[in-house]
């Protein structure tokens, strides 16, 4: 399933991406300075500068660009982002905080 993630940006274009595929389960915190495509899952907390979730996350996610969380995902945790895209069928169990210039400098 190839998804777009804002249609602003192509992500095949980047230069490093992080993919957990759909038969892998990370158990453990993901932290990526590159963008990070979950279609598995992980338990853990996820820290990266974008990514897009289409997979099982049992933890928090900080994203301090954007994220976007696809129709198959399930997240059960706090999502802190600056930009977010949440598509039809996608099941968040947590808290969503926005993030902005100034307080993501400061963490």
């Amino acid at each position: 399933m190839s998804i777009k993630i804002f249609k602003t940006k192509d992500k095949r274009n980047k230069t490093s991406t992080t993919v957990i595929g759909g038969s892998a389960m990370v158990v453990g915190n993901i932290v990526s300075d590159s963008f990070v495509v979950i279609d598995g899952g992980i338990e853990g907390d996820l820290f990266a500068p974008e990514a897009l979730i289409n997979g099982l996350v049992n933890g928090n996610i900080r994203v301090t660009s954007q994220v976007e969380v696809a129709k198959n995902s399930r997240i059960t945790g706090d999502l802190i982002y600056k930009t977010v895209l949440i598509h039809e069928g996608a099941r968040i169990f947590g808290k969503l905080h926005h993030q902005d210039d100034q307080l993501l400098e400061n963490k």
